[in-house]
């Protein structure tokens, strides 16, 4: 019974789409303990924040 409920790619969706609508980086909702899928969360979270600075900063 190791296998996860949720697979990474829709832990990563789930971090895309929440920072899209704004939420922050610790607004996962995951238990505690759920060490690899906050991790995995907080990576693509992370990942989608410089994405955004680029963009922002980007010259035309």
């Amino acid at each position: 019974m190791s296998d996860p409920i949720i697979s990474i790619a829709m832990i990563q969706a789930k971090a895309r789409a929440a920072f899209a609508r704004g939420k922050g980086r610790d607004d996962h909702g995951f238990n505690w303990h759920s060490a690899c899928a906050i991790e995995t969360w907080q990576k693509e979270w992370d990942r989608c924040a410089v994405e955004a600075e680029q963009l922002e900063v980007s010259p035309p």
